[in-house]
């Protein structure tokens, strides 16, 4: 069942951890499969070895359709999402260091220093601390997604949602390249950040109201 879009998940959660964007036991990943149903991948797995075996299929009012499939804690979180936002087609959740340093911070990642930034991800939201695997960060999450592709989780991690797995993962890359780029900005000084009118132009490229 769903084979193809298991492998998917299986294969990007091994690329994910490759990137050093997560660890062994950290993140998740799920695809939309059908108008009520996704691919998740399962607990206790190891990242690195993730195979399509280990990805479940779950309907969005929480069944579990797959047998020996343990979902992943934040199952509820990936679910969550999913019934809000119709739009939202897949789910990266994972533990980029320096992105996730951030999470641990007042300090916010500047996704106006380079223009890729700004165009794939706009403006993360910050959102506040709930215990992992809680249906209270679950609603936090889903509620505070809000027209935002990324979401920085108090002490936590980070996710991006996006309309494919590949634009989903690729936000997570950005993010981690756009914390790591804010830290060294940081260290050179004379920052120039895109102007408002650059902003305005960038948004009007990727249509999308103005941030």
């Amino acid at each position: 069942m769903y084979e193809s879009q298991r492998q998917a998940v299986a294969r990007f959660m091994r690329r994910l951890y490759q990137q050093r964007l997560t660890t062994t036991s950290g993140g998740n990943i799920s695809v939309r499969v059908s108008d009520t149903q996704v691919a998740l991948t399962a607990s206790k797995h190891d990242k690195g070895e993730l195979q399509a075996e280990h990805v479940g299929i779950m309907s969005l009012d929480g069944t579990n359709e797959t047998p020996n499939f343990t979902p992943s804690i934040e199952a509820s979180m990936h679910l969550a999402i999913y019934r809000m936002h119709a739009h939202v087609n897949a789910v990266v959740h994972a533990h980029p260091t320096t992105a996730s340093a951030f999470c641990a911070s007042d300090a916010d990642i500047n996704c106006r220093l380079i223009a890729e930034s700004y165009a794939i991800l706009g403006t993360p939201a910050k959102l506040p601390y709930a215990c992992m695997g809680t249906k209270e960060l679950a609603q936090i999450v889903a509620e505070g997604l809000g027209q935002a592709c990324c979401v920085l989780m108090a002490n936590h991690g980070v996710l991006t949602v996006g309309s494919s797995l590949l634009e989903a993962f690729d936000r997570l890359e950005i993010v981690e390249e756009a914390a790591q780029l804010t830290l060294i900005s940081r260290q050179i000084g004379g920052l120039q950040p895109l102007q408002t009118t650059q902003l305005r132009e960038i948004d009007q490229l990727m249509g999308r109201p103005a941030d």
